[in-house]
């Protein structure tokens, strides 16, 4: 059973491309089915047209194998990522009571790599897909997805048949960054917090580089500009930088730093900060302008896939186009006029029947000739002569009936007319005869001779006989 596509994603795209390779259907379905929607963005009417076709496709779709893919590729290295953070963060954070953690090294991780990587991702948007295959050579997912494609359930698919551009696919690996990225930061955060709670841990700062302690603090200080306003205490004091710096001589500790080894803690809330907001909150954002921007690029090849175009045309264009929209013009029978309508009178009726036309086909016709009321209701076919007797009881003002002009008019049809005029709620009805669909709704002369002669039978000053 298939599923439902209502929104535009990756497998409406990859249903769409696939259906499309096998059936596109005819002018006349397509624009009878657009009629039918309510809804007017052309992307909406696409979805539900696949909604609707996607029964066609027989074979296993091409999404559900690369979804199968996506989802056990994503779960496997989103895994090793959380893992991998986990583990980068309790290595960084191991405290043997010898020497403090390097606050540093922390910051370099929890905060420089993220940001190093959400940079090479701005760039590789900002330079295109040159640029993006670049820098997607220097992150590791590039080289694991080249490790996960030789395993037996990557085999599945074939890759290379997907209708994904560069431009796409670049969006899609920069996707899967930011959130594999995000998993391993979550890893890093939560390390922290288990070895915060689970042991006494004194953090200090130590470098090669000539850094004075007033500026490493002004550092901090910018660094902590996004929280230091609602949260001061997570910002590190230049007390706490100056008592926190030591320096690898021997294997001994100043001093003093041991003997305020219970303050040393209190870089943590400083450190938790920075992760929350640079390797957490920074990402989501960032991985949500990426996700805006990687379904404007879907959306637009969903409309560029082969066939589109056409379709959607089809969905736009009338399928009959009469050659002109004119007042109607009535008909003699037998040099009389049954009935008629003054000049330049735009008619607008209140109902139009279909004598033997489906609902389908008369949006058909509305759509050619332009000819609209409040009510459409098809009468005679498959309807009773209680159904019929039902809808001509509710009818009031100006009926237009439309008859199939090859067809000549049965003792059902003429029955049915006189139940019409018997109406006393009816002022006018006008039979309008047309040709078939192929002809553009024209009718023959031979036609309608016959559907005039059967009419000049009636005499009632109610009845017309129209060319629509």
């Amino acid at each position: 059973m298939q599923q439902k596509t209502t929104q535009l994603s990756l497998k409406s795209y990859l249903d769409l491309n696939q259906l499309l390779s096998i059936y596109r259907g005819s002018h006349e379905e397509n624009r009878l089915f657009s009629l039918s929607q309510k809804k007017r963005d052309s992307v909406a009417i696409l979805l539900s047209w696949l909604e609707k076709n996607l029964y066609r496709v027989t074979s296993e779709l091409n999404s559900t194998k690369y979804l199968h893919y996506l989802t056990i590729f994503s779960s496997l290295f989103g895994f090793i990522a959380l893992i991998l953070g986990f583990s980068t963060g309790f290595a960084l954070l191991s405290y043997s009571g010898s020497e403090p953690v390097n606050v540093i090294y922390l910051l370099l991780v929890m905060v420089g790599l993220p940001l190093l990587s959400m940079l090479l991702s701005f760039l590789s948007i900002v330079f295109g897909n040159r640029g993006a295959n670049f820098f997607a050579h220097l992150s590791p997912l590039y080289y694991l997805e080249r490790v996960v494609n030789v395993l037996p359930f990557a085999k599945d698919i074939e890759l290379s048949s997907l209708p994904f551009s560069a431009t796409l696919s670049k969006w899609i690996f920069l996707q899967r960054v930011q959130i594999f990225s995000f998993l391993f930061s979550l890893g890093l955060f939560l390390s922290l917090v288990i070895m915060i709670i689970s042991k006494d841990i004194a953090f200090g700062w130590s470098t090669t580089l000539q850094v004075d302690a007033k500026s490493f603090q002004a550092l901090l200080a910018t660094i902590s500009l996004p929280w230091r306003e609602f949260i001061p205490s997570a910002v590190p004091s230049l007390e706490l930088v100056e008592l926190s710096h030591y320096f690898r001589l021997g294997k001994h500790l100043d001093s003093n730093m041991i003997q305020n080894a219970d303050k040393l803690g209190a870089w943590w809330k400083f450190l938790a900060m920075a992760t929350l907001t640079y390797a957490l909150g920074l990402r989501l954002i960032f991985w949500g302008v990426i996700s805006y921007l990687f379904k404007k690029q879907l959306k637009k090849e969903f409309l560029s896939l082969d066939g589109v175009s056409k379709l959607i045309k089809e969905f736009q264009t009338p399928f009959v186009s009469t050659q002109s929209h004119k007042d109607e013009k009535h008909l003699e029978i037998k040099e009389k006029i049954i009935h008629k309508v003054e000049e330049n009178v735009d008619e607008e009726y209140q109902a139009i029947l279909g004598w033997n036309f489906s609902d389908e086909q008369l949006l058909l016709i509305e759509d050619s000739l332009g000819i609209k009321a409040k009510i459409k209701e098809p009468v005679g076919g498959k309807n009773s002569f209680l159904d019929d007797k039902k809808i001509i009881d509710k009818l009031k003002g100006d009926i237009l009936i439309y008859v199939k002009a090859w067809e000549p008019p049965t003792m059902d049809f003429m029955d049915f007319l006189e139940d019409v005029l018997d109406n006393s709620s009816i002022k006018s009805v006008n039979i309008a005869p047309l040709g078939t669909v192929e002809n553009q709704y024209k009718y023959t002369k031979e036609d309608m001779e016959i559907w005039l002669r059967k009419l000049d039978s009636i005499e009632s000053d109610k009845l017309g006989v129209v060319n629509v």
